[in-house]
């Protein structure tokens, strides 16, 4: 457990920017991320294993969605417009998934910890 606070401790000591991170670094971040997030999502969520297959299905759908809208979109405006119904369909597809009671608990645990990396407001 020692151990475990000192790497913590040397972690925040050299934590740098996401701007400041290379690919390799930002993927190991996003990695750890997912992990942690999986971790609530079946032990304090209950999820099942389909479950979680289908929530990263929804969140790599809804990704790829993005993706092709940012590439394809022609102003601004319909991009946003787009992206606004698409994370529409996301967010009632993780209800379905996951019921809005834990959906609301999961979106609060998330911007928890955004919170305390210091990447949203509080």
């Amino acid at each position: 457990m020692l151990l475990f606070v000192c790497l913590c401790c040397v972690a925040v000591a050299h934590a740098q920017t996401w701007k400041e991170m290379n690919n390799e670094q930002k993927m190991l971040k996003l990695k750890e991320f997912r992990a942690d997030n999986q971790k609530f999502l079946k032990e304090k969520l209950s999820m099942s294993t389909d479950q979680l297959t289908d929530i990263d299905n929804v969140n790599l759908c809804f990704l790829s969605t993005i993706d092709r809208i940012d590439r394809y979109g022609k102003t601004d405006e319909g991009k946003q417009q787009y992206a606004s119904v698409a994370l529409a369909a996301r967010d009632a597809q993780l209800d379905a998934i996951m019921g809005t009671e834990k959906r609301d608990q999961f979106i609060a645990y998330v911007k928890a910890k955004l919170q305390k990396a210091g990447l949203v407001d509080k």
